[in-house]
This record gives C-alpha cells, structure tokens and sequence, in this order.
C-alpha cells in the first residue's frame, strides 16, 4: 500500500511514527510497527488482517496511507535509529529586520554559511533526526534558505520555519509550498497598536500580508501570540480573527520569558492571575504529563523535554547548545569548526552535562509542590538562567501554575 511522506524514529526504548508534511505523529510499540509494515506490504485491503485493516483505516483517514500504486519503494516503510536525536533547531540566520522589545533569543548577528550548512546536513546523515527547525533571527534573511530546504526534502525531512513574516513575498510563499515545509510559525502579537509596539511601526500589516500570501498557497501557518494583562481579555476575538479571517491552521498564546530584551520590558508581563487563568482554560499550554514523572523516578536522567539527547539547536556560527536557551546560558556542547556533529552529539551523551544526568531528586522544592507532576519542575535551562542553579523552581512556569 502506498505510505505517504512518512518515517519511523526509533530511539532507546520510544518508537514514533511522524508524518513529515504535518505535525501529526504517533507513538508505537515494536508489534504495532509490525503490522505497519505488514500492512504496507499488501497490494490491497482485501490482503490485510483484522489489525492491518485497523491502522490503514486510521491513517488514510489523515490522508497518510492510501491505494498501492505497484511501486515497490512506496511500500518501504523508512526507520531511523542511529541515535536518539529526533530534531535539530538550526540558528539560520542570526539577524533579523526587527527589534522586538521582548526578545530573549541571544542572536549571533550572523547567516549560516553554506560551509557550516554542509556539516550540519552531514550530521544529520550520521544521526538521523526527523525534524528540521529553521529558526532565527529572521531566517528569510539568508539566501541560502531555498538550498537548506531542499537538502531536508531529499531527506525526507519534517520541516517547521519559524518567521515574523513581515518578508515574505509570494515568490518566498510559492517556494516555500514547493519545498514542503511542514508549518510556518508566525509570531503576531495581537492587533495592530499592540503589535507594532512591541514591534516596530508597519509590523502588523506586513506580517498579515505574508501571512495571506502563506495561505493562499496553501502554506500551513500557525500564529505564536504573546499575551500582557492589557490583552489577556481579547485572546478570544483574537483566535477567531487568526483562524477566521487570516485562515491560520492554528494559535498558540504565550506570555513573556524575563530572558534577555525581556528582562528590560517589565511592561510586557502577564500577572500571575492572568496566567492561571489563561493557563486552566488550556489556551497557554504546560510541558509534561504524569508519565515523565514516572520515567524520572524509573532511572531516567535526562531532562523532560530531552534537550541535548532528542533535540539540538546549531547557531548560526556552528557552535552546538542542548537548546537555545543554552545559548543564552553560554554552555555549548561544541563547535562545528572543530567536530563533527555526530562527534559533538555522541561525546555529549557521555558527558555528565545537566540534560544527560541530572538528578531529578535534587529538585527539592519543585517535588514538594501538589503540581509537580504535571509541570515537571518547568523548564531547566529556564530556570537556570533565571535563578542560576539547575535545581530551583522555574518561577515561568510556577506563575501558570498560580504559585507565588
């Protein structure tokens, strides 16, 4: 049967299937992969069993599996398992066309180099992740983007691009289709007067203007907005303006990381009122589950949300952090100009570096606390640069919680 733009990432003990032209995956166990490729295999439905005929039902109804096409490579189910790394966040271009007042990303004022691009892409050769994240700065700004594209298509790649949009033009949106990127994420602010504040005059309308050119060719887009007490009471009229009349396939709120630019734009934060109250209604997400914590007690060391063992973030001059919080923090794992990736990578799973072993029982505070096991203790690096230790609560993500 024909399978469509899908990969397997086998990592440790976690087996996923990712479809690379949406968001969509799902977590496996060894029979369910099985019969996946048992299922693939038949010409027909009318070959399949009970349990093969389930799982195509589920898929061609995402439009992932449908009717054999007699090739025999479009029944080929592809596994990657070379390691455990399933994204790499590329700094693509280290600049960016505006000054956003809340920006904590510690940019390194440069494009990505085809040089280091070369390496980058050898890494993921040897290491085999599924996605590709293409982060800035503002990474329109590199002319190599159509070129990083199509070398994550040849590899059958699950391309995210993140993007203030306010650069896109129809030609960018047509080749950006034309690539397969997976979802563009756009970052506006809510309307007009509140975004080009936080932004710069003129913002707005160039970022809904590349918005609708995405759209209309049919670009899938997704809107990052960030919430202040001054506009937690619009998030409804706002969602249904970005899903309605922008035609964004989805919205996520955020509010204010006190990192970097944000640090000096007090203004900007959210209460912790507010933050609650948009976090219970499940409109500003929390990382973790219940399980996480019954892994972290099972012998698991690594951080939760497996930065430094199942996602990088390569700067835009080759250094290589956990996460890019890390770049904030300085803490590189290494440097491209002198290692290769999967040298980088491998040498790191060894080391005794915070993400690879931390020790989740030192989180004394954060285990005392009835939302632990929903929030996990918050984000590490967050809380690292927040409070200098490892091992203090993340105050970020103890204000969605409502803890003081």
């Amino acid at each position: 049967m024909l399978i469509i733009n899908c990969v397997i990432k086998r990592s440790q003990d976690d087996i996923w299937l990712h479809h690379t032209a949406s968001g969509y995956k799902v977590k496996m166990n060894q029979d369910a992969l099985d019969v996946l490729q048992a299922m693939a295999a038949r010409r027909s439905t009318a070959e399949m069993t009970e349990k093969e005929k389930f799982i195509y039902d589920k898929l061609a109804a995402k439009g992932i599996a449908g009717e054999d096409t007699g090739r025999k490579e479009d029944r080929r189910i592809i596994i990657r398992e070379k390691s455990s790394l399933a994204s790499a966040d590329l700094e693509f271009s280290g600049r960016c066309n505006l000054r956003c007042a809340h920006c904590f990303a510690a940019l390194s004022q440069k494009d990505m180099s085809r040089e280091i691009l070369e390496k980058v892409f050898a890494g993921i050769d040897a290491l085999e992740p599924t996605t590709l994240t293409i982060n800035g700065g503002e990474p329109l700004l590199n002319p190599l983007l159509p070129e990083a594209l199509g070398l994550a298509r040849a590899r059958r790649m699950r391309v995210n691009l993140m993007t203030n949009a306010t650069l896109v033009t129809d030609a960018a949106a047509a080749m950006l289709k034309e690539s397969g990127v997976a979802l563009v994420a756009v970052s506006l602010d809510f309307f007009e007067e509140t975004h080009d504040a936080i932004r710069g005059r003129g913002a707005f309308k160039r970022a809904v203007a590349g918005i609708k050119l995405l759209v209309s060719r049919k670009v899938p887009v997704s809107i990052t907005a960030l919430v202040q007490d001054s506009t937690a009471g619009q998030v409804e009229e706002f969602k249904n303006f970005c899903l309605g009349e922008l035609g964004a396939s989805g919205i996520r709120f955020s509010s204010i990381t006190p990192i970097g630019g944000a640090k000096d734009s007090p203004g900007l934060e959210l209460s912790v009122t507010k933050t609650k109250e948009l976090f219970n209604k499940g409109l500003i997400p929390a990382p973790g589950d219940a399980e996480g914590v019954i892994a972290r007690f099972a012998g698991g060391r690594n951080f939760y949300c497996k930065a430094g063992v199942g996602q990088c973030f390569i700067a835009a001059d080759g250094q290589v952090y956990a996460c890019h919080y890390f770049q904030n923090l300085g803490e590189s794992m290494g440097s491209l100009s002198d290692k290769s990736l999967e040298t980088i990578y491998r040498e790191y799973q060894g080391s005794r570096a915070a993400p690879v072993d931390l020790d989740w029982n030192k989180l004394e505070k954060c285990k005392a606390c009835v939302h632990f096991a929903k929030c996990l203790g918050g984000c590490r690096g967050r809380a690292k640069i927040l409070s200098g230790s490892w091992y203090d609560p993340d105050s970020f993500s103890c204000g969605m919680y409502g803890v003081e």
